[in-house]
């Protein structure tokens, strides 16, 4: 069933199904696609990462038509209805129901066929290589998002090194974090910090363990403890933000400190934090104080 002619559905022509079924028993015996179905988190505080995979993702169209440039088949079109099909009426023989291609959230956009023990598989894969959301497929529609790729292996390992070696380098940055560091990586995400140290471990870890990545930049970063100091100079009451006309300003004599853009994609501590990147006297003689009075090495406010 699956892939083979059944009425107006899968009816190739010879040999364009040769040239299908060889392209994929060349692939060895697994292969693997890459589903682009990922967002970017709109949480400014990335809780839960900087990317956010759906539950599981199911491809469409099921059901789709391409064009066979070897049909030449007297009264036979070269449109080609293309569907996986799952079952059949039992009297009159005609596909009734469909399988759909499911790639669950855990796999963050990775499917793999096994190639050498399921024999599913392999129309699994030539039906992937028909559809028109592959990338550079034969077949690809380029009236839609092309969003499927097969994986190169080589590549692919070389990338799975890197991001085994960063989600180590990530994992033990996390669990050496002092409680005074931790502390400030949670203001820095706009966490509560005055939560429990064990739950703020736990979300530290979680993120080095999730997006190591992202974890390594920003605990590599300045930016970092740029956010922590600002976070801490609000909650001591030492800066404020006002959202009216989206402007810090010292919160004793309500003098301005910086007006900042509005642009959506970041929260208020960010952006502060990337007007002191920017640099100028008035940005660093800022930092200078407001982190002195954060430590307590100084009280005196603007």
């Amino acid at each position: 069933m699956l892939l083979e002619k059944n009425g107006q559905y899968n009816d190739l022509s010879d040999q364009l199904r040769t040239e299908l079924v060889d392209k994929v028993n060349s692939f060895g015996k697994r292969v693997r696609y890459k589903f682009d179905v990922s967002n970017i988190n709109p949480d400014p505080s990335k809780h839960n990462g900087p990317t956010l995979w759906p539950n599981v993702y199911t491809l469409d169209p099921t059901i789709f038509n391409i064009n066979d440039p070897y049909e030449k088949g007297a009264g036979k079109s070269k449109s080609k209805k293309i569907a996986l099909i799952k079952d059949t009426d039992p009297e009159k023989g005609h596909p009734i129901t469909f399988h759909k291609i499911r790639v669950e959230g855990r796999m963050r956009g990775l499917y793999e066929l096994n190639l050498e023990d399921n024999p599913d598989h392999l129309y699994y894969a030539m039906y992937l290589e028909l559809h028109p959301k592959l990338v550079d497929g034969q077949f690809a529609d380029k009236t839609k998002r092309q969003m499927i790729t097969r994986v190169d292996e080589n590549k692919l390992a070389t990338e799975q090194r890197a991001e085994r070696n960063a989600r180590s380098k990530a994992r033990t940055a996390a669990e050496t974090m002092s409680p005074k560091q931790i502390v400030s990586f949670a203001d820095a995400m706009m966490w509560d910090s005055a939560q429990d140290e064990e739950i703020l471990r736990n979300q530290i870890e979680q993120l080095a363990e999730d997006e190591p990545v992202y974890f390594n930049e920003l605990v590599g970063s300045k930016t970092i403890e740029l956010q922590a100091v600002v976070k801490q100079g609000m909650n001591k009451g030492f800066i404020m933000f006002d959202p009216a006309d989206y402007t810090f300003k010292w919160d004793a004599s309500k003098q301005p400190i910086a007006v900042l853009s509005s642009i959506e994609g970041k929260n208020e501590v960010e952006k502060l934090a990337e007007w002191v990147i920017a640099g100028g006297t008035k940005a660093d003689e800022f930092y200078k104080k407001l982190k002195g009075m954060v430590e307590n090495k100084k009280e005196a406010v603007a």
